[in-house]
């Protein structure tokens, strides 16, 4: 019990500045930590309103998911507890397709389609800052922004909590908790994405990695 009380009380208190190597490495080992390449199976739970006058539906939901970071393709199937499909995602080789039973924005389906695409993709790659990313220190988190997209870390655990990603002055926040590791890799059991567009929260249920000759983590 002691030892835990000091972990709690290390991870509560500011960390001393790191040098910029130190810090760096942080989200370049939690990269190197996560599934190159994996199946899984999650349980949802989508938020959406179809018109800013319209009340918020709400439909849990049941989805699978294939990823490649090597590659950068997936795909993401997203169904009903009754078996109808709420959307599905899939890119392959640079190329997008993506289908929803829903409108975000009047009757525009493809711009639909293409939010959640990109949502998706932040879901699972671009993890690592950019070579010009800036880094600040808050207390025990490393907070790294370029560009469009600003990511922080735990400073004490490595892992990743949250991503912000600004597209055309669109703000998207996904977090990232409950982390795991088992058969060798690492990733989050819960991860949150929310926009004014909807909200959706995914549980893991079962992750499988998938092994390749060559692995490297985007």
């Amino acid at each position: 019990m002691f030892v835990f009380s000091l972990l709690f009380l290390a991870s509560c208190r500011s960390l001393p500045p790191l040098p910029p190597a130190d810090a760096a490495r942080i989200p370049v080992d939690y990269a190197a930590a996560l599934p190159v390449t994996f199946t899984a199976q999650q349980t949802m739970v989508f938020e959406f309103k179809p018109h800013w006058w319209w009340p918020t539906i709400r439909m849990t939901a049941l989805g699978y998911a294939m990823v490649n970071r090597k590659t950068g393709d997936y795909a993401v199937v997203c169904l009903s507890p009754l078996g109808v499909k709420v959307f599905d995602v899939a890119r392959s080789n640079g190329v997008v397709a993506a289908h929803t039973m829903f409108s975000v924005r009047g009757d525009d389906q493809a711009a639909a389609g293409k939010a959640i695409s990109d949502d998706i993709s932040n879901l699972y790659f671009n993890l690592v800052p950019g070579a010009d990313a800036a880094l600040k220190q808050k207390g025990h988190r490393l907070v790294f922004r370029w560009e469009r997209v600003e990511l922080e870390f735990d400073g004490v655990s490595g892992w990743l909590v949250r991503k912000k990603v600004w597209n055309q002055g669109v703000l998207s926040t996904l977090t990232f908790g409950d982390y795991r590791t088992r058969n060798g890799v690492s990733y989050p059991g819960t991860m949150t994405l929310e926009n004014h567009r909807y909200r959706l929260i995914l549980r893991t249920v079962t992750l499988e990695p998938r092994r390749l000759r060559s692995e490297g983590a985007r």
